[in-house]
């Protein structure tokens, strides 16, 4: 899908102009322009303030595709404001929760490009496979996207061991079927025809930009803050980073679909090392004011948070989205690209202007 609240303006050359790859008009001038769906949720905080409960169900309504990341960041924030210290199984069963949130996220962005490419068999294979997961998941947290399991110090309930068993079933069936597909996709003559060379980003140029996520990392920067920063079970499980050096619209897909498996594997090794005990902190709801930062790797990067807040709840908010960086770099991104090209482009860099906006 492509963003719909996001204007673009593009200057082309003559039409009898084929371009580099021989297809149509080629893309003289990009313009971009933003606020079409601007929230302004940090505006609203800082000027009126929202209660404690109220401000963790904004942050988490913020963006469908992005929840959890955006939660746990704010969470995160919250907890290292009022000094909380999370119960290794909350923060086990949190890691569960945002790397399913990879998953469908990269799948959904997936399918995406195989359906502008046409492949139809295979866009129907992933976004199957991304329902199950969804199906999976909700059956298991007790709901597709809303209400979160993230709460202050934690998570809102327990999940019992017989759950967590079917759980790592379900997820097992899922990935092995998933394998399969992202090697057919990989091995594609006709994905490899249309995307390789498409769109590059140098490392330079990703690293001058502040690239994030798996746009950076296909083009050979290997930051991933889960392995840099760990935190929690992640600190236990370790983290493969997946990177590329292409830099194009091939191996921005490639990064995310064997994410993908990496993101099975330590999910099903969490789960496999579950700790027993409590889920919440002592003492989260009591909150007494001051600030904290919070920093996770989302689906399309980092996501940082600062928070300012006082016994009656929130009232300084700052959150920066992975997909806030590549917003920069898509005039130049486009510029000198075929016209039949814009949507695969775009693709590849997965926009969510949904937090970009916030």
């Amino acid at each position: 899908m492509l963003p719909q609240v996001m204007s673009l303006k593009l200057g082309l050359a003559p039409s009898g102009d084929s371009g580099p790859r021989g297809w149509g008009s080629r893309i003289e001038q990009a313009e971009i322009e933003l606020g079409y769906n601007h929230i302004g949720l940090e505006e609203l905080v800082a000027r009126e303030g929202v209660d404690w409960a109220r401000a963790l169900t904004l942050i988490e309504e913020l963006c469908a595709c992005c929840s959890q990341a955006n939660t746990l960041a704010y969470a995160q924030a919250v907890e290292a404001m009022g000094s909380l210290i999370v119960p290794p199984r909350a923060a086990y069963l949190r890691l569960v929760l945002a790397e399913t949130e990879r998953i469908t996220s990269h799948l959904m962005n997936s399918a995406d490009m195989m359906q502008a490419l046409g492949l139809r068999d295979e866009e129907a294979a992933l976004r199957d496979l991304r329902e199950r997961v969804t199906h999976t998941m909700a059956e298991w947290s007790g709901g597709r996207v809303y209400p979160s399991l993230v709460a202050y110090g934690g998570l809102a309930r327990n999940t019992d061991e017989i759950a967590c068993r079917s759980l790592t079933l379900g997820l097992r069936h899922v990935e092995r079927a998933l394998r399969a597909q992202v090697n057919a996709i990989i091995n594609s003559r006709e994905v490899a025809a249309r995307l390789v060379g498409l769109g590059p980003i140098t490392a330079e140029e990703a690293t001058i930009a502040g690239l994030r996520g798996p746009v950076a990392r296909a083009s050979g920067i290997a930051a991933d803050m889960r392995a840099a920063f760990p935190t929690g079970a992640y600190e236990d499980e370790g983290v493969t980073i997946v990177a590329q050096r292409g830099g194009d619209a091939f191996s921005r897909l490639v990064v995310r679909l064997l994410e993908c498996l990496e993101s099975f594997r330590i999910v099903e090794q969490a789960l496999d090392d579950l700790p027993p005990g409590p889920v919440k902190a002592r003492g989260s709801a009591e909150l007494r004011g001051g600030s904290g930062i919070g920093r996770v790797e989302g689906p399309r990067g980092e996501v940082f948070c600062w928070i300012q807040g006082g016994p009656d709840g929130l009232r300084g908010l700052h959150l920066s989205a992975g997909s806030f960086p590549t917003l920069g770099i898509l005039p130049g991104l486009l510029r000198g690209q075929n016209l039949e090209d814009v949507r695969l482009l775009l693709l590849s860099v997965d926009l969510c202007l949904a937090c970009a906006e916030r």
